[in-house]
């Protein structure tokens, strides 16, 4: 596990780096807008005889956004990846999975008329390892590697003024759940049927993005997914938000804020240990840190 999450955070960075090296004149003629943000920060504690208490603990953390955007004439074609690993070595413990998320989307826009574009949309989501919840004593494997996995495919429209902002919305949209995982799949994880592995749902996707330099050296990256299943419960809506805050104190020098807030109405948490009561909650999860970040193309 150790093995692979390291691999899993220096593949991260390699990528990063490889985008940024990509030195390129810009070109407002060209078709093509590539650029990324990555961010690799690194938080540690380290205590001795340290009379008020606390634990030695290191956190790593990596993110990164690569994204692609062709528009030439009435079509726009536009790509992003989102990669994100995190770990925490505390005390004595093993290291632990703080973070996971590998989420690809894209959009082929045919323009309709001012900053409107008939569009299809594909969302691919899942993550790199596997993940435990942890009790004093154990830890019970909670999902893996395209377990679940996520895919959208989505016609509709999409309102996108500039390139910072986009707005899509969609009443014909294809959501795909995967849990290829045979202990997950047993116990019908994620709302999959049990020793099944694939769930289907029909409904209404929207999606609201934006990324942009707000305030001077102070950049935010925001991502809100919204579906409602017309086949059950259609007024419980699956939320998926993310958002991404860094202040640029020197050219490489970034303190970042990461929030994630997810709530899926088939994903059953458990509620009462006593009971063994189930059902769904509002996730959510937080990373602070100071840390390297690199940008392409520079400003």
């Amino acid at each position: 596990m150790v093995k692979k999450s390291l691999y899993v955070l220096l593949t991260l960075l390699l990528v990063s780096i490889s985008v940024i090296a990509q030195e390129t004149d810009k070109d407002t003629t060209k078709a093509w807008d590539l650029g990324s943000f990555s961010s690799l920060t690194v938080n540690q504690t380290l205590l001795k005889h340290w009379v008020a208490g606390g634990q030695n603990s290191l956190a790593i953390n990596a993110f990164s956004r690569l994204h692609a955007t062709y528009s030439k004439n009435n079509l726009k074609w536009q790509n992003t990846l989102d990669l994100a690993y995190g770990m925490l070595k505390q005390q004595d413990l093993p290291m632990r999975k703080t973070d996971d998320k590998i989420e690809f989307n894209s959009q082929l826009g045919l323009k309709a008329f001012d900053s409107f574009y008939y569009t299809l949309l594909f969302n691919f989501k899942t993550q790199f390892t596997v993940g435990y919840k942890y009790t004093e004593t154990d830890s019970t494997k909670i999902s893996n590697f395209m377990a679940p996995g996520y895919m959208v495919f989505s016609a509709g429209m999409n309102y996108k003024p500039n390139k910072h902002f986009g707005l899509y919305a969609s009443f014909v949209s294809g959501k795909v759940t995967i849990v290829n995982d045979p202990d997950l799949s047993a116990i019908g994880a994620y709302g999959v049927d049990s020793g099944k592995t694939v769930r289907y749902e029909l409904g209404a996707y929207a999606k609201i993005n934006f990324n942009k330099e707000i305030l001077k050296n102070v950049t935010l990256i925001t991502n809100i997914n919204l579906f409602s299943n017309y086949l059950k419960n259609p007024q419980n809506i699956d939320v998926n938000a993310d958002v991404f805050v860094a202040y640029k104190a020197t050219k490489y020098l970034t303190f970042n804020v990461k929030t994630n807030f997810i709530y899926d109405d088939d994903i059953k948490i458990l509620i009462d240990e006593q009971t063994g009561k189930t059902g769904p909650r509002l996730q959510t999860m937080e990373i602070f840190g100071l840390g390297l970040t690199f940008k392409f193309p520079e400003k």
